[in-house]
This record gives C-alpha cells, sequence and structure tokens, in this order.
C-alpha cells in the first residue's frame, strides 16, 4: 500500500505546484464533460471490452446509438428479446426475472475497488487533494442533470419519444417496454459523470498514487473520456453518442433562455432553465407560460423553475399583491405580500426599479415590515447601515 505523505499545510496539505496541476486537470475533465464532437468507435470499444474482462465477463456486443431516448427503447427491446430466448416459459411481463440478465453491478467492479484502495490508502493530503479537484471541477450540476433527465424523465410525450415508445411495443411488447422504463439498472453514467473520475485519477495521475486496482481502472477512466451514457448487458453493450450541442450557465448547469440546452444528432433535445428540466413549449413557446400555468405546477421544483422563467414581478401582477410598505424611490422599492399555492402562510417579495428602468421582485423574509429595510438584507446590512446612495448603489 502507498501513502502519500502530508507535504505543506498551504492549500490544505499540498503544495502550491500540485495545486497548479490540480487546476489544469479540472479543467481537462470539464471539457470532457462539455464534450460535443460524435463519439470514436476505435477509442471506445477497447474500452468497454476492457470493463467486461475486468468484471471476468465475455466479449460484449457493442453498438452505438445517437442518443439516450434511442438507447432506452433500444435496450428494452434486446434485454426482453434476450431474456426471452433463455427463459422461454417465464411470463414475459414480469420485469423483476429479467435484472438478473443484467450485469450492471459486475462491471462496477474494477471502479468500485480503485475507489475503496484510494480511500484505504489517502492520508490527510489526498483527501484535500480530492476536495480541491471536485471544487474546481465544477461538473456535478451538469452531470446529475443529463443523467436525470434521461434516467427518470426520458418518457415525455413529444413525436419522437411516441414513435420509440411504438417501435418498443411492436418489437417486444409490453415487457420490453418495462424494460425499457427501467433501463437505468443497467446504465453506466461514462462521460457524464466526468467529476467523479475527475476527482478518482487525481490520486494517480497527480499525488502519485500507484495501486493495482489502478490497472483495472484505466479501462473505466477511458471509457469516461470516449463515451457517454452506456448500458451494460450480459450479451451487448450500448453507448450512446455525445450531445452535438451543449449549453450552460455560469455554474456548468444545463441552461438556454433560446432553445434546447442540449440536442442530439437526432433531433432529441432537453430544455432546462439553470439545470431544472422543463417542457420544450416554455423556451419555444412563451406565450403558453402563464401566471396560472407556472402557480399550477404540482411540482414545486418545477412550479418554482416556471416563476422565475416568468419573473416573479409578472407573477404578482396577477396575484394582486398587497402593498405592506412603500419607499418613495423606486430603486428601494415597494414591500407587498401574496397567498402562494401550498405556503402556510403569505410571502413577501421586494418590487423594485433598477438603474435601467428594468422592474423585479425579490423574495424577503417574512419578519421584514419596511422595504429599506428589505434593501439592507438583500446586500447583508443592518437597516441603520444602509444609508448613502453609494451603498445603494
Amino acid at each position: 500500500m502507498t501513502i502519500i505523505r502530508t507535504k505543506t499545510k498551504a492549500y490544505g496539505g499540498i503544495t502550491e505546484h500540485e495545486k497548479r496541476l490540480m487546476e489544469e486537470h479540472a479543467k481537462v475533465w470539464i471539457a470532457r464533460a462539455l464534450r460535443t464532437e460524435p463519439i470514436e468507435p476505435d477509442k471506445i470499444i477497447p474500452a468497454i471490452e476492457g470493463i467486461y474482462a475486468a468484471a471476468g465477463l465475455k466479449k460484449p456486443r457493442i453498438v452505438f446509438v445517437p442518443s439516450p431516448l434511442v438507447m432506452a427503447f433500444a435496450y428494452g427491446v434486446a434485454a426482453a428479446i434476450w431474456h426471452e430466448r433463455k427463459h422461454p416459459k417465464i411470463d414475459k411481463r414480469t420485469f423483476e426475472q429479467a435484472k438478473d440478465d443484467t450485469i450492471c453491478c459486475a462491471t462496477y467492479a474494477a471502479y468500485n475497488t480503485a475507489c475503496e484502495a484510494t480511500k484505504a490508502a489517502t492520508c490527510e493530503a489526498t483527501r484535500d487533494a480530492a476536495r480541491a479537484v471536485t471544487a474546481a471541477a465544477k461538473l456535478s450540476a451538469l452531470n446529475h442533470t443529463v443523467t436525470h433527465a434521461a434516467y427518470g424523465s426520458i418518457f415525455i410525450n413529444d413525436e419522437m419519444s411516441k414513435s420509440a415508445k411504438a417501435v418498443c411495443h411492436d418489437l417486444a411488447g409490453e415487457f420490453g417496454f418495462d424494460c425499457a422504463m427501467h433501463w437505468e439498472y443497467s446504465c453506466q453514467p461514462g462521460g457524464m459523470r466526468s467529476h467523479l473520475e475527475c476527482n478518482l485519477s487525481a490520486y494517480h495521475d497527480i499525488l502519485g498514487l500507484d495501486l493495482p486496482e489502478y490497472k483495472a481502472y484505466a479501462h473505466w477512466e477511458q471509457a469516461a473520456i470516449h463515451g457517454s451514457l452506456r448500458v451494460m448487458h450480459e450479451e451487448f453493450c450500448m453507448v450512446s453518442d455525445f450531445p452535438e450541442i451543449i449549453r450552460v450557465d455560469a455554474r456548468n448547469r444545463p441552461h438556454c433562455e433560446t432553445g434546447p440546452s442540449l440536442r442530439w444528432r437526432d433531433g432529441w433535445s432537453l430544455y432546462c432553465w439553470h439545470g431544472e428540466r422543463i417542457p420544450a413549449e416554455w423556451i419555444e413557446e412563451r406565450n403558453s407560460l402563464t401566471p396560472a400555468v407556472a402557480l399550477g405546477q404540482e411540482n414545486l421544483e418545477l412550479r418554482r423553475t416556471a416563476c422565475d422563467i416568468l419573473g416573479w414581478a409578472n407573477i404578482l401582477d396577477s396575484l394582486n399583491a398587497e402593498i405592506i410598505d412603500s419607499d418613495p424611490d423606486p430603486q428601494i422599492g415597494t414591500l407587498v405580500e401574496v397567498e402562494l399555492p401550498d405556503l402556510p402562510e403569505k410571502a413577501k417579495f421586494l418590487r423594485v426599479k433598477c438603474g435601467t428602468g428594468r422592474e423585479f421582485a425579490v423574495g424577503i423574509p417574512p419578519h421584514i415590515t419596511k422595504a429599506l429595510d428589505a434593501q439592507a438584507w438583500m446586500i447583508g446590512l443592518e437597516p441603520h447601515e444602509f444609508q448613502s446612495p453609494e451603498i445603494r448603489t
């Protein structure tokens, strides 16, 4: 077992040189997570075969698909057909009986072994290194949104999804559709979770942690570099192409105000607002999103996002908000309160105008009763500190 010694206390136990290396390391993995070039079969195939070999499995049939949508339904069809061949007398509608045919857990072996071995061999320096790399990479928001959208929200009612559902039913019936609905049991994120690989590879590449487990893990790392989402089955592996468009906000969360935030080459797209998956029409047909539609969303996070898109000033106009306090200076604004769905008490907002004349509204804690106090709270001052025009500006 190799132990990395703690060096200087600067930067939490790592040297300035190592910190600079980590910053560059994070940039490399950020670029990999945001890749939009087409997948390269000659690079991903050896990585996939290496993962199966590390798990003690035979070489799979490797199939490339244009998007996670196609992958989900193609996997459902293929998994159902293979299960029927092996168990022709078993009720094909029972999905639980087909899960044993998947090998997701087995192919995680190299990754998990490397993770556990790394944890066991690290001292404070390597733990600090991991935190530094993870913080620098800022990949979690993008990865989580994409994989969550692909896993749990893929079955939406656009024409492309309806067509894929129909084909799945035609080829493998209801059982195939059940398999498609549970494709996450066999899914591995690949390049869609690059922040994890950024972290784990930093131990080896920067801090010199040399463990035998890294030999098997190298295949997993290469699959993350050269491939996107994949589904792993005893007989086959399907690998999705990278998106052709990825648009993100300043925190690397999928976001676009004028079109899809992610689009694959077959046309399948995801629309997101600062990382939250939203219906396409909220972007493509802005008039379809009204205050009534926004406030009528049962999902609280989706409701919050819809209100953010519309702007709380527009929402408050539709709800006849009650004025609590108003300041003569429009840049200090007007404090109002309003009843919102599912909230036990009225919510307070400060309506203000910025220097450009644009009006907006900001949520304010319920104990505040004056517009000036609300302005002070917004910038972290006590009310008596919020006096001069310079501070207000």
